[in-house]
């Protein structure tokens, strides 16, 4: 059941108009997603432990990034992509940038339902594969690279991708549940759970 309580405790009807109505759709589908049944304390304990997670894996990625992206013993130098000749160095800037704001785009546009993210992050994802598996096609292909300069690369790209990737997920995640707990305060809302699942929209606010 989710109750909506004014500032004395009675019943409050402010969500009336189409945007409160998408807000309210919003704040339903994040609390379907994430399972929330008791209430502010465990959407406080999820923020809490999705941004704890996310600062650790932003913290690894900068470690990773100083020791094994700019003193990983590579000449950078060494066989510039075909996409606009950029050096490895720069090859990883942009699989790191590419696979962040890839990832925040998909988590975003699948609780907000919008296309354009969707297609702007699938674009993304193919310029990624594409950066992160042509240095080995250059070390099994071409004399510019050997192969273990190449499946070195490669590698320390996949982890730098999939590091990104996971660590955009785990702050996407920690902002809607940011969202849904400003969203519920602001509007008095309490999600309590009585074996059935929440939805924000049958509340009483929204009559």
């Amino acid at each position: 059941m989710v109750e909506s309580l004014g500032t004395h405790g009675e019943a409050r009807s402010a969500l009336r108009g189409p945007e409160d109505e998408r807000r309210a759709d919003l704040a339903t589908r994040i609390t379907h997603r994430f399972g929330i049944k008791n209430g502010q304390q465990e959407i406080f304990e999820l923020i809490n432990k999705k941004a704890y997670i996310g600062g650790i894996l932003i913290a690894g990625l900068i470690l990773f990034w100083w020791v094994l992206i700019t003193e990983g013993n590579d000449n950078i130098a060494l066989a510039p992509s075909f996409l606009f000749g950029l050096n490895f160095s720069h090859v990883a800037i942009t699989v790191g940038v590419f696979g962040l704001l890839s990832s925040a785009f998909k988590s975003l546009s699948r609780e907000k339902g919008q296309l354009l993210p969707s297609l702007i992050s699938g674009a993304m994802i193919i310029v990624c594969v594409f950066f992160i598996f042509e240095p080995l096609v250059y070390g099994l292909f071409t004399d510019e690279l050997s192969q273990s300069t190449g499946l070195w690369r490669t590698g320390r790209l996949v982890i730098l991708f999939s590091g990104v990737t996971l660590c955009s997920t785990y702050l996407v995640e920690a902002y809607l549940l940011f969202w849904l707990k400003t969203f519920c305060e602001s509007e008095g809302i309490n999600i309590i759970e009585h074996g059935e699942q929440t939805n924000i929209s049958d509340s009483p606010v929204l009559e």
